[in-house]
């Protein structure tokens, strides 16, 4: 007998139990393997068809900063229609984003959808990745992304929201000569079929004249060395509005009436979207185009243009016919246009702006005088009367654009450009009023803020620095985290030491060093917490801030200013035998910050003081004759009577006596009562006893505040110098004599 029988025969029942396992096993395994290579199958057909509908590949000709490809590429070939549903859901979500203010999200979807991007939405993809990046503070990236839509798009109306997200991105950048030019072309079009009634051309309009108005207003930022009132950037508008246009349907496309009136429609002047053939120009005798040129008489006139292909010195001379104007060329204007032709259809749009978008972006000036209408070259203009013309049709422009449509959201921006351009003219009256309308009408306003700081600005002019500091004040409690917010703590903190109230300075300029952090708004605030620790004789205190700030002083501006104030509270600190030897480098810097501006007049009180300290009495008062007419009380008074001593010094007794009447007059009580003891002692000096009795006499009269002994003291030497020595006597014992 084998093993293997014997084995089995000793366990019997165990050949069938494994019989009946292996079989088991078998009917399971067998439809789990069947079911798995039929997955198989079904997944290769299901991969086979996503890859159909996958487009080739297409390399990305502009990049943006990141390196990913900018424009969106056209899919070769149609896509399904699940595909489709996934890019319109997609597109939500960018628009809700966007709403949300989250662009950099937004952003990041419209990159990953580059290669995949359905066809009919490859325009709406695009479009947003501009607003993205515009509202990210990405200039040259959102230009390159509107440029890549207009030039791409076959849609009209596109292309124009393009062409004004571009002109929108170089007002951001204040670059507005380069925003006119393309909002000029969008305005000569805007009665076109396709363009007819959309509500960005009312966006492009204002943009038009605010880029007009910055033009001519100072390109600086606000800082401490900018006296000039805030220049806006259209803060008010809001990326909602730009997804309202590209996602509002497109109106209908009259065409422009007949010359004659009427409300019979003539042929198209503009081929519209789709029109294939017609749309290259190759139009037959019966869509051949109107022109129209008519002006309707009023305040302002209203044109109404339909013209192709027209030479546009002929334009001119009939838009000026119609307006009844006098067309007054010069020569080179006449040169500059020579072979030029005008594309245009505007309807009840003002003439200033009809002349404005046909003929300044071709570098003529138009100026109407009476009956005239006068077109110059820029060339043959001077400067200052071009920029009077600009000036005022700035004003003009946006006067027009506030009286037709007075809610629009870019109002308050219109307010605030109005009120600087009167700024910039002088007429303060004029520019509050601007101002305090804005306030008034659009409270909630970005441009609010702007306008408050401005306020104080104007305020501070004016000389009313309790309405100044008010108003500064309402910038910060309105916007605690504004940029302007520093410069208002710090301009409240100059107008305190101005009036050489160091202790009320130091609170707000702590403020604006720490709100500041980084800014030059903080740099300033450093070097006046200096200057108000020395005029408030606490030199080591001074010292301290700008050793522990010396990293934070970077403006080159502040560097002259800032030596000089450490090496005088080095000098202030120092003992008599140790000021001989900073005495040499405190005139050094005294030089080197002569004519430093940022620490305005109390700087010169410093430099003043320093020079007195020195003994150079020429120096103190040369300094203290540049302080005194910014001053306010009481630090006016004070240095007015500094610089009656200096001149005393020099030995002006002149000039001295008509210092110390100026204090009399102007000064506070304490201040011309010193300075009338002052003009008894000159008196004395110069042995003029009578005129000293009689400032002594006047000064016994007022109620309070005089030291009667010194006074009297003073009599008895005049009463002396007379002979008469019983008065001197009675003075001596404290008695006034009769």
């Amino acid at each position: 007998m084998t093993p293997e029988k014997a084995a089995t025969e000793s366990a019997p029942g165990v050949d069938s139990r494994s019989q009946k396992a292996s079989g088991g096993l078998r009917r399971f395994v067998w439809p789990l393997v069947c079911m798995f290579q039929l997955g198989l199958i079904g997944g290769a057909f299901q991969l086979g068809s996503r890859l159909a509908d996958v487009p080739p590949p297409i390399p990305a000709t502009e990049k943006d900063g990141e390196g990913e490809p900018l424009v969106l590429p056209m899919p070769q070939e149609p896509l399904g229609p699940s595909r489709n549903r996934a890019a319109k859901s997609e597109l939500e979500e960018v628009d809700r984003l966007l709403r949300a203010g989250r662009p950099e999200l937004a952003l990041a979807i419209c990159r990953t959808l580059n290669g995949r991007v359905v066809a009919e939405l490859r325009d709406a993809f695009l479009y947003r990745m501009g607003l993205s990046l515009e509202s990210m503070g990405h200039g040259d990236e959102a230009l390159a992304s509107y440029r890549a839509l207009a030039s791409r798009t076959t849609a009209a109306r596109t292309a124009a929201v393009a062409l004004l997200g571009q002109a929108r991105v170089w007002l951001r950048m204040r670059r507005p000569n380069e925003s006119k030019a393309l909002l000029c072309d969008l305005v000569r079009r805007s009665a076109s079929p396709e363009l007819r009634n959309q509500p960005f051309l009312s966006d492009a309009r204002f943009l038009l004249d605010l880029a007009a108005s910055l033009e001519i207003l100072p390109n600086e930022a606000p800082g401490p060395f900018n006296d000039s009132p805030v220049v806006p950037l259209t803060s008010d508008w809001s990326l909602s509005r730009a997804l309202d246009w590209e996602n509002r349907p497109v109106a209908s496309k009259p065409s422009p009436p007949k010359p004659g009136g009427g409300d019979k429609a003539g042929p198209p002047l503009f081929p519209a979207e789709g029109d294939g053939a017609n749309a290259k120009g190759n139009r037959d005798e019966s869509s051949a185009a109107v022109e129209v040129v008519e002006v309707q008489a009023g305040d302002p006139p209203l044109v109404r243009l339909f013209v192709q292909q027209m030479s546009l010195g002929a334009l001119l001379d009939r838009l000026a016919e119609k307006a009844r104007l006098h067309l007054d060329w010069s020569s080179s204007a006449r040169q500059q246009i020579e072979g030029r032709s005008a594309i245009a259809a505007m309807e009840r749009a003002p003439l200033s702006d009809a002349l404005r978008a046909l003929i300044e972006p071709l570098g003529l000036v138009w100026n109407i005088q009476g009956d005239k209408l006068i077109l110059t070259s820029e060339e043959e203009t001077s400067p200052e009367q071009l920029l009077a013309l600009r000036r005022r049709n700035a004003r003009q422009g946006l006067s027009e654009a506030v009286k037709s449509n007075p809610r629009h959201p870019l109002t308050p921006v219109a307010f605030l450009e109005l009120g600087d351009l009167e700024y910039q003219d002088h007429r303060l009256d004029a520019a509050l009023g601007w101002y305090d309308r804005l306030l008034r009408e659009w409270p909630r306003s970005p441009s609010a803020i702007e306008a408050q700081y401005n306020i104080g600005l104007l305020r501070g002019r004016q000389g009313d620095r309790p309405a100044a500091r008010q108003a500064f004040y309402r910038v910060i409690d309105r916007a605690p985290a504004h940029e302007l917010t520093p410069l208002a703590y710090w301009r409240v903190g100059r107008m305190f030491l101005d009036e050489g109230d160091g202790e009320k300075a130091l609170s707000p300029l702590r403020r604006a060093l720490r709100a500041g952090n980084g800014t030059p708004a903080q740099s300033a605030a450093i070097v006046t917490v200096a200057a108000a620790h020395l005029l408030t004789d606490n030199p080591r205190a001074a010292n301290a801030v700008l050793l522990e700030y010396r990293e934070r002083i970077r403006h080159e501006q502040l560097r002259p200013a800032a030596v000089f104030l450490d090496t005088l509270a080095r000098f202030r600190c120092a003992d008599v035998g140790q000021r001989k030897r900073e005495s040499g480098d405190l005139l050094a810097a005294l030089l080197t910050a002569r004519d430093d501006p940022i620490l305005g007049p109390v700087g010169f009180v410093l430099m003043g003081q320093a020079y007195r300290e020195l003994g150079m009495a020429g120096e103190t008062a040369r300094a203290y004759e540049r302080a005194l007419p910014n001053l306010r009380e009481p630090l006016a008074g004070e240095l007015t009577l500094a610089l009656a001593e200096a001149y005393t010094t020099l030995e002006k007794h002149e000039s001295a006596v008509k210092t110390y009447r100026r204090a009399i007059d102007k000064g506070s009580p304490s201040v011309s009562r010193r300075a009338r003891l002052r003009l008894a002692e000159i008196a004395l000096e110069q042995k003029k006893p009578q005129d000293c009795l009689k400032s002594c006499r006047e000064l016994l009269q007022e109620a309070s505040g005089v030291d009667a002994a010194s006074v009297l003291r003073l009599m008895a030497s005049a009463y002396g110098q007379i002979g008469e020595r019983d008065k001197a006597i009675r003075c001596l014992q404290g008695e006034l004599p009769p």
